[in-house]
């Protein structure tokens, strides 16, 4: 498991904690679980922290947690449960406030950085100085870094689709985590998730390099084909040039891909969290061609084939899981 699929996977029991909190709100033994669980690790009070303010902001907090501990925001609250762990030290809890603290800094690190960006549901057209045009699909930075010898682009998040002017003295390039891409003028998509890269291309070519020690893992992807590298693993394939980056006309098409995956490509259409509770039905497959103007509906339609559900908490967490 990659150290991003521990974060998700964390993410996810927090939430699973908070679920089982609201549904028996008076459950002693449950809250001593969770005490336990939140002080075995001090990433798991944070988690746990943070999910307890989105949960905030749906206005639905259950009563228990904010009668115990009146007035006091969901930091304080993981504090408290940590100072009842008989064996606790002093800077446990400092370190856990730290800790929580610090999940803030991601999404202010990324505003900062970015110069171009986009929210959930929001898709957006950028013209850079020499005449390129970049489309941003939802939840998508980008920094640009344009100079009289270079022309870079770091994709922070999300993917984007490149219409790249040519300009044989002046290469392009978009460099995403664990991979650059070099042009000199074609059209190609480039996506960023949690463990992996992958870059499909419409027409022309383009040449593929690992970011970090420069190795070439394509030098010439042309139209019609897809690279992922995933965990320092290459995979191509081939892919209907029209198809590419078919975000852009409001589509997501799966041929035969994990539940799971898809779950995470249309949660990027929505403003909340949506925890998939059910590792089995996450391992299912699906193919399809899904609306992401309608993400909710799209969710329903990947899981109704494997008797899967979509459960709304409130504007801000959809739980999938099987009755």
């Amino acid at each position: 498991m990659t150290s991003a699929d521990r974060v998700s996977s964390r993410r996810d029991q927090a939430l699973d904690w908070l679920l089982r909190i609201q549904q028996a709100p008076h459950d002693a033994q449950l809250r001593a679980e969770l005490a336990q669980w939140c002080a075995s690790d001090v990433a798991n009070a944070q988690a746990y922290g943070k999910a307890e303010r989105v949960w905030r902001l749906t206005g639905q907090l259950a009563s228990a947690t904010a009668e115990q501990w009146p007035g006091q925001p969901a930091t304080a609250r993981v504090l408290q449960l940590l100072r009842k762990k008989p064996a606790r030290r002093w800077w446990l809890g400092a370190a856990v406030a730290a800790c929580l603290m610090v999940a803030i800094a991601p999404s202010l690190s990324l505003r900062l950085q970015a110069d171009y960006r986009t929210a959930e549901g929001e898709t957006r057209d950028v013209t850079l100085a020499d005449g390129s045009v970049v489309q941003l699909d939802s939840d998508t930075a980008i920094a640009v870094d344009y100079s009289s010898d270079h022309r870079d682009v770091k994709l922070l998040t999300g993917q984007a689709f490149f219409e790249v002017m040519p300009d044989k003295a002046k290469p392009f390039h978009v460099r995403a985590d664990a991979i650059k891409v070099t042009v000199t003028g074609t059209a190609f998509n480039v996506a960023l998730r949690p463990g992996r890269a992958g870059v499909a291309v419409q027409h022309g070519s383009v040449r593929v390099e690992d970011a970090v020690d420069g190795h070439v893992l394509s030098d010439a992807l042309t139209a019609g084909e897809r690279l992922r590298y995933v965990d320092g693993l290459v995979q191509v394939n081939t892919i209907v040039p029209s198809q590419v980056a078919a975000w852009r006309q409001g589509q997501l098409i799966a041929d035969n891909q994990r539940v799971a995956e898809v779950v995470q490509e249309l949660a990027r259409y929505l403003p909340g969290k949506v925890l998939l509770r059910d590792d089995a039905l996450g391992d299912k497959r699906v193919t399809g061609v899904y609306d992401l103007r309608k993400p909710e509906a799209a969710l329903r339609a990947v899981l109704r084939p494997h008797g899967g559900d979509v459960h709304s908490y409130g504007p801000w967490l959809l739980v999938l899981s099987k009755p």
